[in-house]
């Protein structure tokens, strides 16, 4: 299955509840807005985000931070970084094949970073 449709089908986002480009061009790390009941929502529409724009280098090293931080992450009462926490082990999996995606597809992406992030996100 495409990545984008995982996403967008294991999160339940419709068209009218990702998060617009214009925002996240403003906002390039999720790890900076108070989003913590909206962290459903944000951090599935950065991956999408990102996906659509491989080659920018804006959101991506961003998003890859905040993963490898939600994985960081052992307190699940902690609401701005209990991500992970929240997901679904379909949703982790998603997560984790976007993590590889990045790897693999974004030239600008540190490596060691999805490493360290991967180790938590894998089931």
């Amino acid at each position: 299955m495409n990545l984008r449709i995982e996403i967008i089908k294991s999160f339940s986002l419709s068209l009218e509840s990702i998060i617009e480009d214009s925002f996240i061009e403003e906002n390039p790390s999720i790890m900076e807005i108070e989003v913590e009941s909206e962290l459903m929502q944000y951090v599935p529409s950065y991956m999408l985000w990102c996906l659509k724009n491989k080659d920018s280098a804006l959101v991506d090293t961003h998003i890859v931070n905040a993963l490898a931080e939600y994985g960081r992450c052992k307190n699940p009462e902690n609401e701005h970084l209990n991500f992970m926490f929240r997901c679904s082990s379909e949703q982790r999996k998603v997560v984790t094949n976007f993590l590889i995606w990045c790897s693999t597809e974004i030239a600008s992406s540190d490596q060691e970073q999805i490493c360290r992030a991967l180790k938590n996100w894998q089931l």
